[in-house]
């Protein structure tokens, strides 16, 4: 039987993914108590209805090292507390710490469907239910009530509008993204490159100049209430440098040899410094970037940044055990974008790779001292290393082979139908 407004059930199964989504995830993430990094959360959260703008002046008090636009979130959260009391139950505190990284996520899914129904509404709803369903971003939000979904979110939404020549635009939601976390500017090279690709230099200065103007108008406030004139600076190279380590908890190639936590001013082959070697591999991953975009065939932001990250995850220092989640969504958009399986396998892949790196350390830090899986972890991990890094090896070829490869020609008819001067979303 046909249905006689094939929108409408579009939406109604878009309206059921979502809810779904939105119920479950607050049931689990109500139920699942999880103090582990929320509690730095419920700490600001707390502190911030004494004064937002001029938090950073008790920094060092409550122990604050993120950039402010979360902050915003937090709040209200804080003003939630004041109704609630500070030492409510504990499915209380769980729904206030986690209800804004649900709802980010949740947001994902919505804003992968608008991307993805641009191509057609399956593809479109297909996007929206693979992240909705995608048991890692599900594990990051519901149960461990992490804040890394607001920055994919942002992520997604600049690279999309660079994608389809929107530069101002697209510079400004980058910008906002850099100012949830600081590992977003790992993204950095791969934005500007595509931006200067798609826009040529003229728009390229004004995109530019629109991201350093909404960087100023948000920290601005922050600067003068605090008090502190060089305060970007302090958030952002503070929290850069903040944890100088190999690895820390993260499936890589310094997990392989047993490096979690590990200073990184220790020699490697007793004439190597960490910095060094974590230097070149920088180097290294950007000559490789700056090659293929110059070099390639064809070119794609989202691509690039799988690419890029997946280097900078696997090769650097200083990674904690979530930064890999971020490339998720950069397979999907690949996937979604250029219709081509690899990236949907990648997907698929990555989402394996990364719920367990959450899953074995947040479980290892519930678990008592004594148990199998704390007197183990050091061998679980340099086995999903190992795993994981024969899995970067095979991201990076299919993503150089798609730079290397010449486009098909109904790529290229669809590329340029999506690239539309009429809206983001028409």
């Amino acid at each position: 039987m046909r249905t006689e407004n094939p929108k409408k059930e579009v939406y109604f199964l878009l309206l059921a993914i979502l809810g779904f989504s939105l119920l479950l995830r607050f049931c689990v993430g109500v139920g699942y108590f999880n103090s582990m990094d929320t509690y730095w959360y419920r700490g600001w959260a707390l502190d911030l209805p004494n004064g937002l703008f001029n938090v950073y002046a008790r920094a060092e008090d409550i122990t604050l090292d993120y950039p402010p636009l979360y902050l915003f979130c937090l709040y209200f959260t804080g003003l939630a507390y004041r109704v609630f009391g500070e030492d409510c139950s504990n499915m209380m505190q769980m729904f206030l710490m986690k209800f804004w990284p649900i709802i980010f996520d949740v947001l994902c899914s919505f804003l992968l469907y608008k991307i993805g129904s641009k191509f057609s509404q399956g593809t479109g709803l297909l996007a929206a239910a693979l992240w909705a369903l995608n048991p890692s971003v599900f594990f990051n939000t519901a149960m461990w009530g992490q804040t890394d979904q607001l920055m994919a979110l942002l992520l997604i939404l600049s690279f999309w509008l660079c994608l389809q020549n929107r530069p101002i635009l697209a510079c400004i939601a980058f910008a906002v993204a850099g100012m949830t976390k600081y590992q977003c500017l790992l993204f950095t090279p791969v934005f500007l490159l595509e931006l200067y690709r798609r826009s040529g230099l003229k728009p390229f200065l004004k995109g530019c100049l629109a991201a350093a103007i909404s960087v100023a108008v948000v920290f601005l406030p922050f600067m003068i209430a605090s008090r502190r004139p060089a305060l970007f600076f302090e958030v952002y190279f503070g929290g850069a440098g903040k944890y100088p380590y190999y690895t820390l908890n993260a499936f890589n190639l310094y997990g392989i040899f047993g490096l979690n936590w590990v200073p990184e001013s220790e020699l490697l082959l007793d004439f190597l410094p960490g910095t060094v070697l974590n230097l070149i591999f920088i180097l290294l991953s950007l000559a490789l970037l700056v090659f293929l975009y110059y070099r390639g065939k064809r070119t794609c932001g989202f691509v690039g940044g799988l690419l890029f990250m997946q280097c900078i995850f696997m090769l650097t220092t200083r990674m904690h055990e979530r930064y890999q989640i971020v490339v998720l969504p950069f397979a999907l958009m690949a996937y979604i974008i250029h219709k081509e399986r690899v990236f949907l396998h990648a997907f698929h892949l990555l989402t394996v790779m990364t719920l367990i790196n959450q899953a074995l350390l947040l479980f290892k830090n519930k678990l008592p001292e004594s148990s199998y899986l704390v007197q183990t972890y050091d061998g679980w991990m340099q086995f999903f290393s190992v795993l994981n890094l024969i899995l970067f090896a095979w991201t990076v070829f299919i993503c150089i082979r798609f730079f290397l490869t010449e486009p098909s020609k109904e790529e290229t008819m669809e590329n340029q139908k999506e690239e539309c001067p009429d809206g983001l979303f028409a």
